[in-house]
Order: C-alpha cells, then sequence, then structure tokens
C-alpha cells in the first residue's frame, strides 16, 4: 500500500494516520468542524437542513442562472422579536453542529436568538458548478459568498416574525474574515459580528507563518528544542544532495523506493510534510504539547520526530505501507474531496496565504520557497495562474476588505497568541467598538466552541468577554 502525499500546506497540512492510505487535511475550518462534531450531545438533534436558490453571479443581471445552497436550522430558543444568529461555513463542508453547541449555540440560548449555519458555495454539498477546474470555480470568491449570506438574511427578514430581530454573524478561520467583512459590506444587514482567527490581510508570501512557528518553539519548548529541528532539517537538507543520502533518507523515513527523491518538487513535498508536524502543533495545540513534543525530539534519534515518537520502521512498516512524495496533483481528487481544490482556487485568486520558508528567522531550511506554490496554482488551474494574477488577486483583496483596517464597527476580533495565522489578523483595537481579544496560551479559533474542563482560565475569560460585548452590541444585556 502506498501512501500520497501532495503539497497543499496552506490553511491545512497532510497527516497520516495509522498507516491507511489516507489524505488527512487540517485545514481551519475542516479542523473546527471535527471539533465541534466531537462535543457531546446533550440535546435531541432539531437541528432542520434547508435549502435556498442563489443566483449563480451576484454581480451580473444578465445571468439568471442559479443554484440551491443549502443551510442548517433550529429555533428551539427563538422568542419573538430575539435576534438571528447566522454562522457562516468556511473552506469545507459545513456541520450543523454549530446550532447546537459552542459559543453562537450558548449566545442564542441566553438571547432567545435564532440560530442558523450556512455552507459557503463550492463546498459540501453547495456547488453551483460541478468540475474542478478554473472554468467551473470562476464563480468562487469570497464576494461571492458574502452576497450569498446576504441574500439568505434578506431571505429570512421577509418573514414578520424577524421583522425586529437583531443579526449577528460568527465565523472562524477564513470565515472570520467573512463575518467581519459582512459588516463591512453589509452594515445595514449586520448588527454585530464575530471574527475568529480571520487572517483578513491576504498576502502571498506568507513568510510569517513559520516566524511564528519558531517563535512558539523557542518560547514554549524545551531550551534545545529549536537547535535541534535544525539540526534534523539540515541533515534532510544534506541527505538530498546525493543518491547515496537519498537512499539512507528513504530507509529512514520508511519512503517507498520507487519514490524519485532527487527530483525538486518532491523534495519540496517532502519538507513540507516533515514542516506541517510542527505547524499543526503550533496551530491547534498547547504550550504543554509544544514542550512534549519537544521531549520527544530531543529523546530521539536525529531522524526520529514523528507525531507518536516511534521510530519510522515500527510505525509503518508493521502495516506494510510506504511513504510516496511523487507529485500526482489532480490524480487524487474525487467527489469526495473537490472541496480542497476549491479552497487552493481561492488562495490562488484571492488570498495567497502560501505558508513559505522564505525568511531566515526559523529552523525548517529553505525548501519551501513561492515558487513552490506558484507552480501548484499552474498545474491546477491552467497557464493564466502565474505570479502576477496571484498579487492581483491578493492586492484587490486587501483594496476591497481594508486588509489590517477595515471601516468597521460591532466586531470583536479574537486570536489565539499560539496561532501562527494571527500574524494576518488584527491583533489591536481598531476603536471601542472594534476590539481585538487575543488569548495567551490559545491556538486557532479555540474561543468558538463550549468551555471545557482542560480549558485554560483565560480562553473561559475570553469567551465571556466576546459573549458580554455581543449582547451589548444588540441591546440584550441582562
Amino acid at each position: 500500500m502506498l501512501i500520497k502525499y501532495y503539497p497543499f500546506i496552506l490553511l491545512f497540512n497532510p497527516c497520516v494516520s495509522g498507516g491507511v492510505d489516507l489524505f488527512c487535511v487540517k485545514n481551519g475550518f475542516k479542523y473546527l468542524n471535527d471539533e465541534i462534531n466531537l462535543e457531546p450531545h446533550l440535546e435531541e438533534f432539531i437541528t432542520q437542513t434547508k435549502w435556498l436558490k442563489q443566483k449563480l453571479d451576484h454581480f451580473n443581471t444578465t445571468d439568471q442562472r442559479d443554484w440551491k445552497m443549502k443551510y442548517f436550522k433550529r429555533l428551539s430558543y427563538w422568542r419573538l422579536n430575539g435576534p438571528i444568529y447566522l454562522f457562516l461555513g468556511g473552506e469545507s463542508p459545513v456541520s450543523p453542529r454549530w446550532a447546537e453547541t459552542g459559543i453562537m449555540y450558548e449566545l442564542a440560548k441566553e438571547t432567545n436568538g435564532a440560530l442558523y449555519v450556512a455552507e459557503h458555495r463550492y463546498y459540501g454539498e453547495s456547488r453551483p458548478l460541478n468540475g474542478t477546474d478554473a472554468e467551473a470555480l470562476k464563480y468562487l470568491s469570497a464576494r461571492q459568498a458574502l452576497a450569498d449570506n446576504a441574500y439568505l438574511l434578506k431571505y429570512l427578514k421577509r418573514f414578520s416574525i424577524y421583522k425586529n430581530s437583531k443579526v449577528v454573524v460568527v465565523g472562524g478561520s477564513y470565515s472570520g474574515n467573512l463575518a467581519a467583512w459582512m459588516k463591512l459590506l453589509y452594515p445595514d444587514l449586520i448588527d454585530a459580528a464575530i471574527a475568529s482567527s480571520g487572517p483578513v490581510l491576504a498576502k502571498m508570501d506568507f513568510y510569517e507563518y513559520l516566524e511564528k512557528v519558531s517563535d512558539n518553539y523557542e518560547q514554549y519548548g524545551t531550551k534545545k528544542c529549536l537547535g535541534k529541528i535544525e539540526k534534523i532539517f539540515k541533515r534532510y537538507d544534506k541527505l538530498m544532495q546525493s543518491a547515496k543520502g537519498i537512499q539512507l533518507l528513504k530507509e529512514e523515513e520508511n519512503i517507498c523506493e520507487k519514490c524519485n527523491l532527487s527530483a525538486l518538487e518532491n523534495q519540496q513535498i517532502f519538507f513540507g510534510v516533515k514542516v506541517g508536524e510542527f505547524m499543526s502543533i503550533s496551530q491547534y495545540g498547547t504550550a504543554e504539547q509544544i514542550k512534549d513534543h519537544c521531549k520527544i525530539l530531543l529523546n530521539g534519534s536525529i531522524y526520529q520526530h514523528n507525531e507518536s515518537g516511534i521510530p519510522p520502521e515500527e510505525s509503518t512498516r508493521n502495516n506494510c505501507t510506504c511513504y510516496d512524495f511523487d507529485e500526482t496533483i489532480k490524480g487524487y481528487y474525487s467527489k469526495e474531496n473537490d472541496w480542497i481544490i476549491s479552497w487552493l482556487y481561492q488562495t490562488c485568486t484571492e488570498f495567497g496565504y502560501f505558508q513559505t520558508t522564505s525568511s531566515d528567522e526559523h529552523p525548517f531550511t529553505n525548501n519551501m520557497p513561492l515558487n513552490f506554490y506558484i507552480r501548484m496554482c499552474h498545474k491546477l488551474f491552467g497557464p493564466d495562474f502565474d505570479e502576477e494574477r496571484v498579487n492581483r488577486g491578493v492586492a484587490a483583496v486587501n483594496d476591497l476588505y481594508g486588509a489590517l483596517s477595515p471601516n468597521v464597527t460591532n466586531v470583536v476580533f479574537s486570536n489565539g497568541d499560539l496561532d501562527p495565522w494571527s500574524t494576518l489578523s488584527i491583533l489591536k483595537d481598531l476603536s471601542n467598538n472594534a476590539p481585538a481579544i487575543v488569548i495567551p496560551g490559545s491556538s486557532h479559533c479555540r474561543d468558538l466552541l463550549s468551555n471545557r474542563d482542560n480549558d485554560i482560565v483565560e480562553l473561559k475569560e475570553a469567551r465571556k468577554a466576546i459573549k458580554n460585548l455581543v449582547k451589548k452590541w444588540i441591546g440584550a444585556e441582562c
């Protein structure tokens, strides 16, 4: 059995689970949905699945094509004049569990609100057009998605029961951007917004991501941890320079013999996978987990640093598997995971977010350069998707939404200070009515979940502060 890796280290990182032929994606919104789905079911499942006809292109009056958008509805706690809460879907299929647990659910329960969860166009079952090429995806953009959500809210507001209802939008990761941008573009429709871990600054060469990962391991890891990481990656780099070194690396890492590690792109994919382990722990973990990871690194051999701490031959060969880093981007995809391509399209046309190694302020060597990602755009979507086109898209997004200075009020921007994505987010108050909450020791979007017993005090206090702000802005203070 071969385990294929693909170079998609954007808002997600590749991983392997249990030696099974599995492409495990940990992007921001997919991870969030997985987390919310793990929350215990405390009540009977009573969320309804609904569909709404949407325009294919909201900005072309001559194009009358339409499609159906999936959303979820729950009115268990709603009372007349209560607010509408809308959770904005992001870059993966959306879960109805956002109407059953988490900070939005708690707000609705405390303020007699109606709960809605919307799926983003081109993700999950909400697909305006079939296909994963550039022509099929041309109507995929944040602006079109924002218009979809605006139309959903206007549709709801047509019902007399919602005539006096305030509207609160909630989102995390990319959908955290959408929450803030909804308030920007539709200020008369939106009364308040929670923008959790939203990287509102589009950036092509996102070298700051790995700088933050490095900072986390320096600050929270053991004393010699950063030096050990540097030795590991420099050794990888050196081994890649010779046939003998490549063969040794294949044996140590259980890489398939047929895999051509002499090819530059395959080497870059290898480095992406190895760096992804540190990215994942930094983005989703805790300070304690970073320290534990460092202990494993320091106690192991120079090459032993998979997540379990088990040498590669023990963790994979017992399952008769080997790892293959040959780059075959399009061959992997099926209808079950075409949303991955949708997100890559958005990074290539709007956001960049390419987590490069172009900075010198990290220990991971420079083996994931910008052109690695540009080639990905080119191969997936055609020769027109070059660096210039990515740059144009990034500039247009920052110009439209205001980058780190959006002109918004009644929006709370929250970030965990461990989260590498926070380096593209708003970390200081824009105004009294657009505050920033930075949560010490917390990671990506953790504030959107409900309190857990092992949550740190700072995280619980942040959730309380966020809820109090929303209640104040919609006039629902106790």
